[in-house]
C-alpha cells in the first residue's frame, strides 16, 4: 500500500514512477505534470499535497536543462530551489514523507567511484542549484529520502536526455548519407528510468531515509552506448561510431559536466534493495519499445 504524489510526473523519471505505481495492487497516486501543478505556486502545492496524506510525495519536478539553467539562472533558481521549498511545506503540512531524486551533476568526478560520503562539488549552476535544493530538504526534513541517480534514459518521446537526442540526430546523419559519427569518450551510468522508478518505490515501502546512490550496473561511454544503440537498431552496416575526445563535440556547452562520473552503490547493496541491472541489458531492453519501429531497420 502506497499513496503517493509526484510532482513532475509527466517528467521522463515522473512518469516511469507513476507507470510503476499503477501496477500495485492498493495503491493511491496522483502524478500531475507542470501544467496541472506548478511546484512555484506554493497554494496549488498544499491542496495537491493532501492527496498524499501519511504517505509520499516525490519531488521530480525540476528545470533538468544544464545550459537552459545557465542561460536563465533566475528562472531555475525559482523552480529548482523555491519549488522545493515550496514541496518541503506542502509534505510537512500533509504529514507526507519526501522522497528527492538528486542528480549526479552535483559531483565533479574528481574521484571515482564516487562514495556515497563524497563532499558534493557541483561544476555547473543547474548542480549547485539541486545541491542547493537538497540542503532545503535535509535542514527541514530529517525523514527524508534523498536518491543521487546516475544519468538516466527512458521514456520514449520525452526524452531530453543523451539516449533521446542522438537516435534522432544519428538517423538524420544517415539521410545526409553520412557513414560517420563521432561520439565523446565521456563515462557515464546509463540507467533506465524504469529500474530506478522500481527501484525508489521499493525503498520507499521499505521506509528508508538518508542519502542512498543510484545507477545501473556497470559503466559507459558516451560513445560505447551510441554502438549499442547502432547494434540494437540494426544500424551497423551504415553508421560507425567514432569515439573521439568529449571536449571535441562538447565545446559549446555552457554547463560543464565530469569527464568521468560513476557512482557507488554501497549503500543500496547492503540493503539488499539493488534492483538495477546491466546497462546493455536495459538500453536493448528500452528500444524493442514500438516506438523505436521509426528508426529500426527490418530484422533487428
Amino acid at each position: 500500500m502506497i499513496r503517493l504524489l509526484v510532482t513532475g510526473g509527466k517528467g521522463m523519471l515522473g512518469r516511469a514512477l507513476a507507470e510503476h505505481v499503477a501496477s500495485l495492487s492498493g495503491a493511491t497516486f496522483s502524478a500531475p505534470g507542470r501544467d496541472e501543478l506548478d511546484v512555484r505556486d506554493a497554494d496549488a502545492l498544499l491542496n495537491a499535497a493532501s492527496q498524499a496524506r501519511g504517505g509520499w510525495i516525490a519531488h521530480c519536478a525540476a528545470t533538468v536543462d544544464v545550459e537552459g539553467c545557465a542561460r536563465e539562472p533566475d528562472a531555475a533558481r525559482e523552480i529548482i530551489v523555491e519549488g522545493t521549498r515550496n514541496v518541503v511545506r506542502a509534505a510537512r503540512a500533509a504529514g507526507a514523507r519526501l522522497f528527492y531524486p538528486q542528480s549526479f551533476l552535483v559531483y565533479d568526478g574528481a574521484s571515482n567511484p564516487i562514495p556515497e560520503d563524497e563532499t558534493p562539488q557541483p561544476l555547473s549552476l543547474y548542480g549547485k542549484l539541486k545541491l542547493e535544493a537538497e540542503q532545503v530538504i535535509r535542514a527541514e526534513m530529517d525523514d527524508a529520502l534523498i536518491v543521487r541517480m546516475a544519468g538516466f534514459f527512458g521514456g520514449e518521446e520525452i526524452d531530453k536526455n543523451f539516449v533521446g537526442r542522438i537516435i534522432p540526430a544519428m538517423a538524420a546523419a544517415m539521410e545526409r548519407g553520412e557513414t560517420r559519427f563521432d561520439i565523446g569518450d565521456r563515462v557515464w551510468q546509463p540507467t533506465w528510468t524504469r529500474d530506478l522508478a522500481e527501484n525508489s518505490i521499493q525503498m520507499m515501502l521499505a521506509d528508508k531515509r538518508g542519502i542512498y546512490q543510484m545507477a545501473c550496473h556497470g559503466q559507459a561511454s558516451f560513445a560505447e552506448l551510441a554502438q549499442e544503440i547502432v547494434a540494437a537498431l540494426g544500424w551497423e552496416d551504415r553508421l560507425r561510431i567514432e569515439r573521439v575526445e568529449a571536449a571535441s563535440v562538447s565545446g559549446n556547452e555552457l554547463g560543464k559536466r565530469p569527464d568521468i562520473a560513476v557512482l557507488s552503490c554501497t549503500r543500496l547493496r547492503e540493503d539488499r534493495l539493488d534492483l538495477q541491472r546491466d546497462w546493455r541489458a536495459t538500453i536493448h531492453a528500452y528500444l524493442r519499445h514500438p516506438y523505436f519501429d521509426r528508426y529500426r531497420l527490418k530484422g533487428a
